[in-house]
């Protein structure tokens, strides 16, 4: 029996190393992991390779014990912090610890909800608990990983097998995009499909998918060191190392694999269109490397100029590929929008690092961004940021001083740990030492231009690599203990080469046969008489071995275990509860979207929806409620008014539309919108229901009856409320009461959440369009004019718009909405002198300020000109005009419509001599243009009449 358990504690962790090594590439293919199920599935794995990897516990030859684990001791101090912040906490220290998130609670809900009177004055920093709870759970998953990862991957074998299995599955994904771009009409796991960003391979974004071709080339050369040092004792990252010396690795089979690799990640880093993952790369190899740690100077500039040379020449070329990386590399250029200058990462920032200073401590609770920047949106590009494109600034914002000091810590105990193995005599320790300085470097790097790490695929291989790259260097035994072993002192140590276990005996004679037999192919020393196995033993005695076993106690070993692995059924639970909430509420939204869905399929979604809102508080599961319930108040109210055909039933349903609705109801009940009737649906939904009925209004004013408002309105309204409630600066919950205000009747609160959402929608011109026309609707000109204004100070060409928006509203001046720039006063000039009744006195202003002088291009000045003439023309300055039209003909003298039209406006005003000179100007400048002889024609018979 004894003899079966050391087999079966090796079985159960090769199997665990097997699981951790094929699990990134594998969770890689469902879009990078990003969706709910996927994740659920790797906590499911990863939990499964925990259990596999507790005999290492009990095995001698595994280390363990606090030092040893320490990485998964921070990971579970991190999550417990980021737990911390979803408790609901006292008021005042929520103030305290994050004023931005009692700000959240209180000033963003209060005008909503009521005071915190009518609500519980208890509320966590996280502003969105449920979100947090879900990263909270996948940051379990990678303390569990940590642990697992540093307890397996001792061994030689697993650790070779760990960093081959890395390199290979980026190269599937790599070779994987390559095919993609070479074909791209075959649509491989419906990447087609996806219709925002630019995908590659699996990945839904090509800059996380270039932190994975990063992971593979540095997993790649770890390998590749590793077997150059096994056979000839070179480091690559030595300053002796020649380029040379890499004709050793040209026989080896254990090579060709990585090789490979390394072949097709490097290929796909320069087609994929990554800024950010060829400079992470280029980072990545001088520190693999050596040519920053040894401080080598200019030396590394050629080499790399050299890699990046024989990677175009070779692979790229053949493919007849675009080098897209290498294209969007351009900083500086005015053209393309896309590069760092110009794609709107830097406004971002901005408004990220102001919104990250009022979550200061603690931050704003960890998975919150999405929302937490939205209270400072003043410089971003239009669009919302799910993301800040900088991983560590987003980080800042979520986690505050706290997660710095975390992500600090990690990385300095990952770098000292890299630096030790520089001591160890150990092959592999070199090509591990190798592919984490890359790793390292490059995802330091790349994080500080996109948040790929975020992504559950390369977040698990980050995961299973790195634990071991930052505890491998506990192995290693400190140079003086070196000399003390040399010297036959080991009263501190065990003998050394009695505890290598079967396998890595094996490989390390092998290892030393190798190296001793290239050795003498390469330098013609093999044939010294010296036999190989006295040079093997000389060289195993010579070089220490990096396991010194000590004594184990059994007791925090289990305690660690039992801390990082017993946490995931909690973690699985979270995230298979949202799996099945993802799942429910895709099938919603899908059931919503088709026409002549029966209310009896929709009435089956909502009561296990309401369990779930239940068991997970899920802001997603309350919308999904409220978009339920309003589609099915909508059924109701179609068949109240009992339809007689099918043309009627459809015109119904159409008037039970969001805005229509909600724009019929105020036009009905101008009178009562004028009011606040202060009605709260959460407090009473009896009185709420009654308060609809009656429109809000008590106090004797007639009017027709209307049907009984339907009981789902008020449960869509409940649902909405609930959302604020566990989200509070939720944009989609406030549209959703705002569209919902014919419930409550309390024009305050709707002029609240127009203001509310003016400033959430900061930056989004298609939102303050919208907003704005809301605004109006509720007979709010005053905010009305403000979103425009605001939006047309953003969006210059949204003006004709706006000035259509106002005919509907006269009592808004037009002065009031159009910023006075030049740009802007253009585009109003344009719209207004085709009008039938424009206002002459902002028109006359327009004209002053259309200032054609500071046009860039003859083009755009001709145009402007052109304008200039037909506003003066409208405002009967006709001098002016005629002047203007003769600076455009002259501009642009290839425009026939423009000189037609100079010619018809001279003939309005009886100017028919100078009229017909331009005309038989033109006639002779256009002669296959007949317009200008039907006008000389024209002119002619007018004056014979």
């Amino acid at each position: 029996m004894k003899s079966i358990a050391p087999l079966l504690t090796q079985i159960s962790l090769w199997a665990s190393a097997c699981i951790l090594t094929v699990l990134p590439c594998a969770i890689a293919f469902d879009y990078g992991g990003i969706l709910p199920w996927a994740q659920w599935a790797t906590c499911v794995a990863v939990l499964a390779a925990g259990l596999l990897a507790l005999p290492s516990i009990i095995d001698r030859e595994t280390l363990g014990g606090p030092r040893f684990h320490w990485l998964a001791i921070l990971l579970l101090g991190w999550a417990a912090f980021a737990w911390f912040q979803t408790l609901p906490l006292p008021g005042f220290l929520t103030s305290l610890l994050s004023p931005g998130s009692a700000a959240a609670y209180t000033t963003w809900l209060d005008p909503i909800l009521g005071s915190q009177t009518e609500r519980s004055s208890m509320h966590p920093i996280s502003i969105d608990p449920a979100a947090s709870r879900h990263a909270i759970a996948m940051l379990l998953v990678v303390a569990t990983l940590a642990w697992t990862s540093a307890s397996v991957f001792q061994n030689r074998r697993r650790l070779v097998l760990l960093m081959a299995g890395l390199a290979v599955g980026a190269a599937v994904h790599a070779a994987l995009g390559i095919f993609q771009l070479v074909s791209p009409e075959t649509d491989l796991l419906g990447m087609n499909a996806i219709n925002r960003g630019s995908h590659f391979a699996a990945f839904v974004n090509r800059n996380n998918a270039a932190l994975m071709m990063n992971i593979g080339v540095g997993a790649s050369m770890g390998v590749l060191a590793w077997r150059l040092s096994a056979l000839i004792g070179t480091e690559v990252d030595d300053e002796n190392f020649e380029v040379n010396d890499l004709i050793s690795l040209a026989s080896d089979r254990d090579s060709s694999i990585a090789l490979i690799s390394l072949v097709l990640c490097t290929a796909a880093l320069l087609v994929c269109g990554s800024r950010g993952g060829l400079v992470s790369a280029m980072i990545g190899f001088t520190l693999a490397l050596g040519w920053i740690r040894a401080r080598r100077g200019t030396a590394s500039i050629p080499v790399i100029i050299a890699v990046l040379a024989i990677a175009v020449a070779l692979l790229i070329v053949p493919f007849n590929l675009d080098l897209t990386s290498l294209d969007r590399m351009e900083l500086l250029s005015d053209q393309d929008q896309s590069t760092l200058l110009n794609d709107g990462r830097i406004p971002l920032w901005n408004d990220v690092i102001a919104a990250a200073t009022t979550y200061l401590p603690t931050g704003s609770g960890l998975g919150t961004f999405a929302d937490a920047h939205l209270t400072q949106l003043e410089k971003s590009s239009d669009g919302w940021a799910h993301h800040a494109d900088n991983l560590w600034l987003e980080m800042f914002t979520e986690q505050g001083i706290p997660g710095l000091l975390f992500v600090g810590v990690l990385i300095v105990g990952v770098i000292r740990s890299l630096n030790k193995l520089n001591d160890s005599p150990d092959a592999v320790d070199h090509g591990l030492r190798v592919a984490g300085w890359y790793i390292l470097g490059s995802l330091a790097v790349s994080q500080f231009f996109d948040m790929g790490l975020i992504i559950p695929a390369n977040l698990i291989a980050c995961a299973i690599f790195l634990p071991v790259a930052a505890t491998r260097g506990h192995l290693v035994a400190p140079r003086i203990r070196d000399t003390g072993y040399q010297s036959g002192e080991t009263d501190d140590y065990f003998d050394a080469d009695e505890y290598i276990d079967a396998d890595d005996e094996h490989e390390v004679a092998e290892d030393l046969a190798d190296e001793q037999t290239v050795s003498g192919e390469l330098d013609g020393s093999g044939d010294d008489g010296v036999p190989i196995e006295s040079v093997t033993a000389t060289e195993a005695k010579r070089k220490p071995r990096i396991r010194f076993q000590t004594k184990k106690s059994l007791f925090p070993s289990l305690a660690i275990a039992a801390l990082v692995v017993l946490p995931n059924a909690w973690a699985l639970s979270v995230l298979q509860k949202d799996a099945s909430a993802d799942a429910i509420i895709r099938r919603s939204q899908a059931m919503l979207a088709q026409r002549g869905v029966e209310p009896a399929q929709l009435e089956t979604l909502i009561s296990p929806l309401e369990e779930l809102a239940k068991q997970t508080a899920s802001p997603a599961v309350y919308r999904t409620l409220s978009d339920l319930h309003f589609q099915l108040a909508r059924y109701d109210e179609v068949v109240q008014a009992n339809p007689k055909s099918t043309e009627q039933l459809r015109e119904l349903y159409q008037q039970t539309a969001p805005a229509v609705r909600r724009l019929k109801w105020h036009a009905q009940n101008e009178s009562v919108a004028a009011r606040s009737t202060n009605h709260r649906s959460s407090s009473s939904g009896s009185d709420s229901n009654d308060s609809a009925d009656t429109g809000g209004d008590t106090s004797g004013v007639e009017r027709t009856a209307t049907p009984p408002l339907s009981r789902h309105y008020i449960a869509a309204l409940k649902n909405a409320e609930a959302e604020l409630c566990v989200r509070p600066l939720s944009r989609e919950a406030r549209t959703a009461s705002l569209y919902l205000d014919f419930v409550y009747t309390d024009r305050d609160r709707t002029r609240a959440i127009l203001q509310q959402l003016s400033e959430l929608y900061g930056t989004y011109s298609a939102a303050l369009r919208q907003l704005a026309q809301l605004s109006l609707d509720s007979n709010e000109s005053e905010l009305g004019a403000t979103y425009l204004r605001k939006l047309l100070e953003r969006q210059p060409n949204q003006t004709p718009a706006a000035l259509k928006m106002l005919e509907s509203h006269p009592d808004i001046l037009i002065a009031s909405i159009v910023p006075p720039t030049t740009a802007n006063y253009r585009a109003a000039a344009k719209y207004l002198i085709t009008r039938p009744d424009p206002d002459l006195e902002f028109l006359a202003r327009a004209f002053e300020g259309l200032a054609c002088g500071q046009s860039e291009t003859i083009a755009e000045r001709a145009r402007c000109e052109e304008l200039c003439a037909d506003t003066a023309y409208v405002l009967k300055r006709h001098i002016e005009s005629f002047e203007c039209y003769q600076k455009a003909v002259e501009l642009d003298s290839a425009n026939a419509n423009l000189q037609l039209k100079y010619i018809n406006r001279l003939r309005e005003q009886d100017k028919i001599g100078t009229a017909r000179a331009l005309a038989r100007k033109a006639r002779e400048r256009f002669p296959d243009d007949r317009r200008f002889d039907a006008v000389i024609n024209q002119m002619a018979q007018q004056e014979l009449r």
